[in-house]
Protein backbone atom coordinates (compact mmCIF):
# COMPACT_ATOMS: atom_id res chain seq x y z
CA UNK A 1 0.00 0.00 0.00
CA UNK A 2 1.04 3.57 -0.63
CA UNK A 3 2.64 5.50 2.23
CA UNK A 4 -0.21 7.17 4.13
CA UNK A 5 1.65 10.48 4.36
CA UNK A 6 2.31 10.62 0.63
CA UNK A 7 -1.28 9.70 -0.18
CA UNK A 8 -2.64 12.38 2.15
CA UNK A 9 -0.35 14.95 0.52
CA UNK A 10 -1.58 13.95 -2.95
CA UNK A 11 -5.19 14.20 -1.82
CA UNK A 12 -4.73 17.66 -0.33
CA UNK A 13 -2.90 18.94 -3.42
CA UNK A 14 -5.62 17.52 -5.66
CA UNK A 15 -8.33 19.12 -3.54
CA UNK A 16 -6.67 22.52 -3.72
CA UNK A 17 -6.70 22.28 -7.53
CA UNK A 18 -10.17 20.70 -7.72
CA UNK A 19 -8.75 17.58 -9.39
CA UNK A 20 -10.92 14.44 -8.93
CA UNK A 21 -8.08 12.22 -7.76
CA UNK A 22 -10.35 9.79 -5.86
CA UNK A 23 -13.63 8.26 -6.99
CA UNK A 24 -16.25 5.85 -5.72
CA UNK A 25 -18.35 3.76 -8.08
CA UNK A 26 -21.43 2.51 -6.26
CA UNK A 27 -22.16 -0.28 -8.73
CA UNK A 28 -25.51 -1.38 -7.28
CA UNK A 29 -27.82 -0.74 -4.32
CA UNK A 30 -28.70 -4.44 -4.27
CA UNK A 31 -27.28 -6.73 -1.63
CA UNK A 32 -27.62 -10.39 -0.70
CA UNK A 33 -27.73 -9.37 2.98
CA UNK A 34 -30.24 -7.11 4.71
CA UNK A 35 -28.32 -5.26 7.41
CA UNK A 36 -30.77 -3.16 9.36
CA UNK A 37 -28.63 -0.02 9.51
CA UNK A 38 -27.64 0.05 5.82
CA UNK A 39 -28.13 3.47 4.22
CA UNK A 40 -28.73 2.20 0.68
CA UNK A 41 -29.71 -1.47 0.47
CA UNK A 42 -32.53 -2.35 -1.94
CA UNK A 43 -33.98 -5.62 -3.10
CA UNK A 44 -33.90 -6.34 -6.82
CA UNK A 45 -37.56 -5.35 -7.14
CA UNK A 46 -37.01 -2.11 -5.23
CA UNK A 47 -34.07 -1.20 -7.42
CA UNK A 48 -36.01 -1.91 -10.63
CA UNK A 49 -38.88 0.28 -9.46
CA UNK A 50 -36.53 3.07 -8.43
CA UNK A 51 -34.28 3.32 -11.47
CA UNK A 52 -31.90 1.66 -13.91
CA UNK A 53 -28.39 0.66 -12.97
CA UNK A 54 -25.57 1.90 -15.17
CA UNK A 55 -24.38 -0.77 -17.61
CA UNK A 56 -20.77 -1.96 -17.63
CA UNK A 57 -20.17 0.10 -20.79
CA UNK A 58 -21.53 3.21 -19.06
CA UNK A 59 -19.35 2.65 -16.01
CA UNK A 60 -16.27 2.12 -18.16
CA UNK A 61 -17.02 5.22 -20.26
CA UNK A 62 -17.44 7.42 -17.18
CA UNK A 63 -14.33 5.80 -15.70
CA UNK A 64 -12.30 6.74 -18.75
CA UNK A 65 -13.53 10.33 -18.54
CA UNK A 66 -12.66 10.44 -14.85
CA UNK A 67 -9.13 9.16 -15.51
CA UNK A 68 -8.61 11.89 -18.13
CA UNK A 69 -9.69 14.42 -15.52
CA UNK A 70 -7.17 13.13 -12.97
CA UNK A 71 -8.65 10.12 -11.15
CA UNK A 72 -5.96 7.82 -9.75
CA UNK A 73 -7.78 6.00 -6.96
CA UNK A 74 -11.11 4.20 -7.36
CA UNK A 75 -13.30 2.33 -4.89
CA UNK A 76 -15.89 -0.15 -6.14
CA UNK A 77 -18.71 -0.58 -3.67
CA UNK A 78 -22.46 -1.19 -3.38
CA UNK A 79 -24.76 -2.62 -2.07
CA UNK A 80 -22.77 -5.74 -2.75
CA UNK A 81 -20.78 -5.00 -5.93
CA UNK A 82 -20.08 -8.65 -6.65
CA UNK A 83 -23.78 -9.28 -7.19
CA UNK A 84 -23.23 -7.80 -10.63
CA UNK A 85 -22.22 -10.50 -13.15
CA UNK A 86 -20.09 -7.86 -14.93
CA UNK A 87 -18.12 -6.90 -11.80
CA UNK A 88 -14.93 -8.51 -13.15
CA UNK A 89 -15.37 -6.76 -16.50
CA UNK A 90 -15.62 -3.34 -14.86
CA UNK A 91 -12.72 -4.07 -12.50
CA UNK A 92 -10.42 -5.25 -15.27
CA UNK A 93 -11.28 -2.30 -17.52
CA UNK A 94 -10.34 0.17 -14.80
CA UNK A 95 -7.14 -1.73 -14.02
CA UNK A 96 -6.15 -1.43 -17.69
CA UNK A 97 -6.54 2.34 -17.37
CA UNK A 98 -3.89 2.32 -14.64
CA UNK A 99 -6.24 3.05 -11.76
CA UNK A 100 -5.35 2.02 -8.20
CA UNK A 101 -8.34 -0.06 -7.12
CA UNK A 102 -10.05 -0.78 -3.81
CA UNK A 103 -13.17 -2.85 -3.19
CA UNK A 104 -15.78 -2.83 -0.44
CA UNK A 105 -17.67 -6.11 -0.01
CA UNK A 106 -19.46 -8.16 2.62
CA UNK A 107 -17.14 -11.04 1.72
CA UNK A 108 -19.84 -13.62 1.04
CA UNK A 109 -19.33 -13.75 -2.73
CA UNK A 110 -15.55 -14.24 -2.96
CA UNK A 111 -15.58 -16.91 -5.68
CA UNK A 112 -12.50 -18.66 -7.12
CA UNK A 113 -12.85 -16.32 -10.12
CA UNK A 114 -12.67 -13.27 -7.85
CA UNK A 115 -9.64 -14.67 -6.01
CA UNK A 116 -7.93 -15.35 -9.35
CA UNK A 117 -8.73 -11.84 -10.61
CA UNK A 118 -7.41 -10.15 -7.47
CA UNK A 119 -4.30 -12.34 -7.49
CA UNK A 120 -3.56 -11.39 -11.11
CA UNK A 121 -4.50 -7.72 -10.72
CA UNK A 122 -4.13 -6.92 -7.01
CA UNK A 123 -6.27 -4.14 -5.58
CA UNK A 124 -4.74 -1.72 -3.12
CA UNK A 125 -7.05 -3.30 -0.55
CA UNK A 126 -10.26 -5.25 -0.15
CA UNK A 127 -12.34 -3.99 2.76
CA UNK A 128 -14.65 -6.67 4.11
CA UNK A 129 -17.50 -5.85 6.46
CA UNK A 130 -17.49 -8.23 9.42
CA UNK A 131 -20.69 -7.87 11.42
CA UNK A 132 -20.46 -10.63 13.98
CA UNK A 133 -18.58 -13.60 15.36
CA UNK A 134 -21.24 -16.28 14.90
CA UNK A 135 -24.05 -17.39 12.58
CA UNK A 136 -26.54 -16.33 15.26
CA UNK A 137 -25.27 -12.75 15.30
CA UNK A 138 -25.30 -12.60 11.51
CA UNK A 139 -28.87 -13.81 11.52
CA UNK A 140 -29.91 -11.02 13.88
CA UNK A 141 -27.80 -8.29 12.29
CA UNK A 142 -27.79 -9.18 8.58
CA UNK A 143 -30.76 -11.51 8.15
CA UNK A 144 -28.63 -14.52 7.17
CA UNK A 145 -26.98 -17.07 9.44
CA UNK A 146 -25.13 -18.65 6.47
CA UNK A 147 -23.41 -15.34 5.71
CA UNK A 148 -21.04 -15.70 8.67
CA UNK A 149 -19.33 -18.80 7.31
CA UNK A 150 -19.39 -17.38 3.78
CA UNK A 151 -17.70 -14.17 4.94
CA UNK A 152 -15.08 -16.06 6.92
CA UNK A 153 -14.33 -18.27 3.93
CA UNK A 154 -14.01 -15.20 1.73
CA UNK A 155 -11.62 -13.49 4.13
CA UNK A 156 -9.39 -16.52 4.44
CA UNK A 157 -9.40 -17.22 0.68
CA UNK A 158 -8.16 -13.71 -0.09
CA UNK A 159 -5.63 -13.80 2.74
CA UNK A 160 -4.28 -17.14 1.51
CA UNK A 161 -3.93 -15.70 -1.99
CA UNK A 162 -1.86 -12.81 -0.66
CA UNK A 163 -4.51 -10.15 -1.33
CA UNK A 164 -4.40 -7.26 1.14
CA UNK A 165 -7.54 -7.40 3.29
CA UNK A 166 -8.81 -5.18 6.03
CA UNK A 167 -12.00 -5.43 8.07
CA UNK A 168 -14.72 -2.89 8.69
CA UNK A 169 -17.27 -3.32 11.43
CA UNK A 170 -20.32 -1.45 12.68
CA UNK A 171 -21.90 -2.05 16.05
CA UNK A 172 -25.58 -1.96 16.94
CA UNK A 173 -27.57 -3.52 19.76
CA UNK A 174 -27.66 -6.75 17.74
CA UNK A 175 -23.90 -7.35 17.63
CA UNK A 176 -22.18 -5.20 20.26
CA UNK A 177 -21.67 -8.25 22.47
CA UNK A 178 -19.38 -9.71 19.78
CA UNK A 179 -16.84 -6.85 19.89
CA UNK A 180 -14.12 -8.75 21.76
CA UNK A 181 -14.52 -11.81 19.54
CA UNK A 182 -14.42 -9.78 16.32
CA UNK A 183 -11.30 -7.89 17.41
CA UNK A 184 -9.77 -11.14 18.65
CA UNK A 185 -10.23 -12.73 15.24
CA UNK A 186 -8.64 -9.74 13.51
CA UNK A 187 -5.64 -9.85 15.84
CA UNK A 188 -5.26 -13.61 15.50
CA UNK A 189 -5.20 -13.36 11.71
CA UNK A 190 -3.16 -10.13 11.72
CA UNK A 191 -5.79 -8.25 9.71
CA UNK A 192 -6.30 -4.50 10.24
CA UNK A 193 -9.76 -3.59 11.51
CA UNK A 194 -11.65 -0.33 11.91
CA UNK A 195 -15.02 0.56 13.36
CA UNK A 196 -17.58 2.87 11.81
CA UNK A 197 -18.45 4.95 14.83
CA UNK A 198 -21.10 7.28 13.46
CA UNK A 199 -24.16 5.90 11.67
CA UNK A 200 -25.62 8.41 9.24
CA UNK A 201 -29.39 8.74 9.06
CA UNK A 202 -30.91 6.83 6.11
CA UNK A 203 -30.98 9.82 3.76
CA UNK A 204 -30.99 7.52 0.73
CA UNK A 205 -33.28 4.79 1.99
CA UNK A 206 -36.66 4.73 3.66
CA UNK A 207 -36.36 2.54 6.72
CA UNK A 208 -37.32 2.48 10.37
CA UNK A 209 -34.94 2.00 13.25
CA UNK A 210 -36.61 -1.07 14.72
CA UNK A 211 -34.70 -0.72 17.99
CA UNK A 212 -31.28 -1.79 16.68
CA UNK A 213 -29.50 1.58 17.11
CA UNK A 214 -27.59 2.51 20.23
CA UNK A 215 -27.85 5.90 21.91
CA UNK A 216 -25.12 8.45 21.11
CA UNK A 217 -23.61 7.75 24.52
CA UNK A 218 -23.60 4.00 23.94
CA UNK A 219 -22.01 4.48 20.53
CA UNK A 220 -19.32 6.78 21.93
CA UNK A 221 -18.44 4.37 24.71
CA UNK A 222 -18.37 1.47 22.23
CA UNK A 223 -15.98 3.34 19.94
CA UNK A 224 -13.72 4.09 22.91
CA UNK A 225 -13.71 0.44 24.01
CA UNK A 226 -12.94 -0.62 20.44
CA UNK A 227 -10.04 1.82 20.24
CA UNK A 228 -8.67 0.61 23.55
CA UNK A 229 -8.68 -2.91 22.11
CA UNK A 230 -7.09 -2.03 18.77
CA UNK A 231 -4.72 0.92 19.22
CA UNK A 232 -1.12 0.18 20.08
CA UNK A 233 0.07 1.46 23.48
CA UNK A 234 1.95 4.27 21.73
CA UNK A 235 -1.10 5.25 19.65
CA UNK A 236 -3.36 5.19 22.70
CA UNK A 237 -0.91 7.29 24.72
CA UNK A 238 -0.66 9.83 21.91
CA UNK A 239 -4.42 10.11 21.70
CA UNK A 240 -4.81 10.55 25.46
CA UNK A 241 -2.15 13.25 25.38
CA UNK A 242 -3.92 15.04 22.55
CA UNK A 243 -7.25 14.93 24.37
CA UNK A 244 -5.66 16.11 27.62
CA UNK A 245 -4.02 19.06 25.88
CA UNK A 246 -7.38 20.31 24.59
CA UNK A 247 -8.68 21.69 27.86
CA UNK A 248 -10.02 24.99 26.57
CA UNK A 249 -12.12 25.96 23.60
CA UNK A 250 -10.23 27.84 20.91
CA UNK A 251 -11.73 30.77 19.08
CA UNK A 252 -13.44 29.93 15.80
CA UNK A 253 -11.90 31.66 12.81
CA UNK A 254 -14.76 32.31 10.41
CA UNK A 255 -12.30 32.57 7.51
CA UNK A 256 -11.50 28.88 7.97
CA UNK A 257 -15.05 27.56 7.92
CA UNK A 258 -14.59 26.17 4.41
CA UNK A 259 -11.86 23.86 5.73
CA UNK A 260 -14.69 21.59 6.90
CA UNK A 261 -12.61 18.65 8.11
CA UNK A 262 -8.98 17.97 7.27
CA UNK A 263 -9.56 14.43 6.07
CA UNK A 264 -12.55 15.19 3.84
CA UNK A 265 -12.04 16.21 0.22
CA UNK A 266 -15.57 15.44 -0.96
CA UNK A 267 -16.46 17.60 -3.94
CA UNK A 268 -12.96 19.05 -3.98
CA UNK A 269 -10.75 16.09 -4.84
CA UNK A 270 -13.20 13.21 -4.53
CA UNK A 271 -16.57 12.21 -5.96
CA UNK A 272 -19.20 9.50 -5.56
CA UNK A 273 -21.08 8.04 -8.53
CA UNK A 274 -24.24 6.20 -7.54
CA UNK A 275 -25.65 3.13 -9.25
CA UNK A 276 -28.04 5.23 -11.37
CA UNK A 277 -25.41 7.67 -12.63
CA UNK A 278 -25.87 10.50 -10.14
CA UNK A 279 -22.70 12.22 -8.95
CA UNK A 280 -22.51 13.33 -5.32
CA UNK A 281 -19.65 14.93 -3.37
CA UNK A 282 -20.04 11.90 -1.10
CA UNK A 283 -22.68 9.26 -0.63
CA UNK A 284 -24.24 11.16 2.26
CA UNK A 285 -24.99 14.34 0.29
CA UNK A 286 -27.59 13.23 -2.27
CA UNK A 287 -29.26 16.65 -2.27
CA UNK A 288 -26.24 17.90 -4.28
CA UNK A 289 -26.68 15.31 -7.04
CA UNK A 290 -25.76 15.91 -10.68
CA UNK A 291 -26.81 13.52 -13.46
CA UNK A 292 -23.44 12.36 -14.83
CA UNK A 293 -25.12 9.75 -16.99
CA UNK A 294 -26.58 12.50 -19.19
CA UNK A 295 -24.21 15.47 -18.88
CA UNK A 296 -20.92 13.53 -18.79
CA UNK A 297 -18.23 13.34 -16.15
CA UNK A 298 -16.53 16.71 -16.60
CA UNK A 299 -19.70 18.79 -16.44
CA UNK A 300 -20.95 16.78 -13.46
CA UNK A 301 -17.62 17.24 -11.67
CA UNK A 302 -17.58 20.99 -12.22
CA UNK A 303 -21.12 21.27 -10.87
CA UNK A 304 -20.20 19.09 -7.89
CA UNK A 305 -17.19 21.28 -7.09
CA UNK A 306 -19.38 24.38 -7.30
CA UNK A 307 -21.90 22.84 -4.90
CA UNK A 308 -19.12 22.40 -2.33
CA UNK A 309 -17.34 25.74 -2.81
CA UNK A 310 -18.91 27.20 0.32
CA UNK A 311 -19.34 23.92 2.21
CA UNK A 312 -18.62 24.28 5.88
CA UNK A 313 -19.22 22.95 9.33
CA UNK A 314 -20.87 25.00 12.10
CA UNK A 315 -18.63 27.77 13.42
CA UNK A 316 -19.12 26.47 16.96
CA UNK A 317 -17.58 23.15 15.91
CA UNK A 318 -14.40 24.86 14.72
CA UNK A 319 -13.82 26.13 18.26
CA UNK A 320 -14.68 22.89 20.03
CA UNK A 321 -11.98 21.42 22.23
CA UNK A 322 -12.95 17.91 21.10
CA UNK A 323 -12.61 18.55 17.38
CA UNK A 324 -9.43 16.47 17.09
CA UNK A 325 -11.41 13.33 17.99
CA UNK A 326 -14.72 14.29 16.38
CA UNK A 327 -15.75 12.89 12.97
CA UNK A 328 -17.56 16.11 12.02
CA UNK A 329 -17.90 16.91 8.33
CA UNK A 330 -20.36 18.83 6.16
CA UNK A 331 -22.58 15.76 5.77
CA UNK A 332 -23.15 15.15 9.49
CA UNK A 333 -25.15 18.30 10.35
CA UNK A 334 -26.73 18.24 6.88
CA UNK A 335 -28.16 14.74 7.35
CA UNK A 336 -29.15 15.23 10.99
CA UNK A 337 -30.82 18.62 10.71
CA UNK A 338 -31.02 19.54 7.04
CA UNK A 339 -28.52 22.37 7.49
CA UNK A 340 -24.73 22.37 7.64
CA UNK A 341 -24.90 25.36 10.02
CA UNK A 342 -26.72 23.53 12.84
CA UNK A 343 -24.49 21.93 15.46
CA UNK A 344 -25.15 18.15 15.50
CA UNK A 345 -25.86 17.74 19.21
CA UNK A 346 -26.25 13.94 18.88
CA UNK A 347 -22.66 13.76 17.69
CA UNK A 348 -21.58 16.08 20.52
CA UNK A 349 -23.07 13.63 23.02
CA UNK A 350 -21.32 10.74 21.30
CA UNK A 351 -17.92 12.42 21.32
CA UNK A 352 -18.17 13.46 24.97
CA UNK A 353 -19.03 9.89 25.92
CA UNK A 354 -16.09 8.70 23.82
CA UNK A 355 -13.68 11.02 25.62
CA UNK A 356 -14.96 10.06 29.07
CA UNK A 357 -14.64 6.35 28.32
CA UNK A 358 -11.32 6.57 26.49
CA UNK A 359 -9.70 8.61 29.28
CA UNK A 360 -10.89 6.13 31.91
CA UNK A 361 -7.99 3.87 32.98
CA UNK A 362 -7.92 0.44 31.40
CA UNK A 363 -9.65 -2.23 33.43
CA UNK A 364 -8.14 -5.65 34.02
Amino acid sequence: MADAGIKKYLFMKAASGRIPISGTFELTPRCNLNCKMCYIRMSGDEQTRTGKELTADEWIKLGGEAVKSGMIYLLLTGGEPMLRPDFCEIYEAMIRMGVIMSVNTNGTMISPRIVSLFSKHPPEKVSISLYGASPETYSAHCGSSAAFDEAMQGIMALKKAGVYVNLNTTFTKDNISDMNAIVGFAKKEDIPIRMTGFLFPPVRRSRKDGGYSMTPEETGRSQARFDKLTLTPAEAAARRARISSCTQDVSADETCRECSHASCIAGKGAFWLSWDGMMYPCGMLPDRAVDARHVGFDEAWQATCKSMDKACIPAECLGCKYRSVCPICTAVPQTLSGSENVVPRELCRQVRAYVDEFMTPYSD
